[in-house]
């Protein structure tokens, strides 16, 4: 009985990603056209809410988890935002063809491996693509935090130097590297084709997604609708950015030992786990196969992610 269950999500599985390759392959020509408008124009005109609102909340509009589900177009959206923002070029589809490639080879080990590590591999295959998405985004936020202080001192300097807002932002665009350059660069292309400012700056917010983006957004929507020293208040922003990163960098010095042995003691179990199944089986039969070591092992499981999710939440800085 298992095996034909196997056997019937393979199937599926491999129609899947037949399909999701072949919907890739038809229409990759008119998806790159698509992405190229999308980076230039598409991606700030799509957002319907009010550029003011989404400024001041610094989130994107919240949609119920029911439209989501029904509107794989929604799904899709939230699918190349993330991607975006990870500056990874996937579309949806691409993405839901990595997900499928990920299933079907965990189920791909059935005949070899016991039924729950054939599970465990074709769960962590379908949720790869996301985790890689996320780690990258990660990356990009904290590159992003990085030369954001920098590009500032620069906007503070054009403008000081009597250079308008607009052209401050392209020289940053064109001074400074990847990820921050591009994107002050793009505010200005922009400005240029005849887009409103706070949707540019709402645009330019969403892009970046970080806290410190968000500061500098509001900073320049405040000053334009009130009136004020753009050059003094950017360039306190930019001290204040430089200070979080400081005492974030010294938290994690100091607590960077006790993380590194509670994610070594929440691992180590697991490890010994998986080092007795496949040296002596039978050594651990008495927790595969009966009910009462099944309930163990699902209660070690579940109280080993709830510890490290709090060791996390408890070393977390808030921003």
């Amino acid at each position: 009985m298992l095996i034909i269950f196997l056997s019937v999500l393979f199937a599926a599985s491999t129609a899947l990603l037949v399909v999701l390759a072949g919907s890739y392959i038809i229409n990759r020509q008119r998806l790159s056209r698509d992405w190229l408008v999308r980076t230039r124009l598409m991606a700030p005109l799509r957002e319907t809410v009010d550029s003011s609102a989404r400024i001041l909340r610094g989130v994107e509009e919240r949609r119920g988890l029911f439209d989501r589900l029904l509107t794989f177009r929604s799904i899709g959206t939230l699918v190349e935002d993330e991607a975006r923002r990870a500056a990874v070029r996937w579309t949806a589809n691409q993405f839901g063809a990595y997900v499928a490639i990920g299933v079907t080879a965990g189920l791909v080990t059935a005949p070899w491996l016991p039924w729950w590590f054939t599970g465990f591999l074709t769960v962590m295959g379908g949720f790869t693509p996301y985790v890689l998405l996320r780690v990258r985004r990660g990356q990009r936020e904290r590159q992003v935090e990085a030369q954001i202080p920098e590009a500032l001192d620069m906007l503070v300097s054009s403008i000081k130097a009597g250079l308008s807002l607009q052209a401050g932002m392209q020289f940053v665009g064109q001074e400074l590297p990847a990820p921050v350059g591009p994107e002050f660069a793009r505010f200005f292309d922009e400005q240029r084709l005849g887009i409103d400012l706070k949707q540019a700056l709402a645009s330019f917010q969403d892009r970046l997604g970080t806290v410190d983006a968000r500061m500098v957004v509001l900073a320049i929507t405040i000053q334009r609708e009130t009136g004020g020293n753009l050059a003094e208040v950017l360039s306190s922003i930019a001290s204040v950015i430089r200070e979080r990163i400081k005492f974030r960098d010294q938290v994690m010095v100091l607590t960077a030992e006790s993380k590194a042995s509670a994610w070594m003691l929440s691992v180590l179990p697991v490890i010994m786990f998986f080092g007795f199944e496949i040296v002596n089986p039978d050594y651990m039969s008495e927790l595969t196969q009966s009910l009462q070591g099944r309930t163990l092992l699902l209660y070690a499981v579940v109280s080993l992610v709830i510890g490290m999710l709090l060791l996390n939440k408890f070393s977390r800085i808030e921003d």
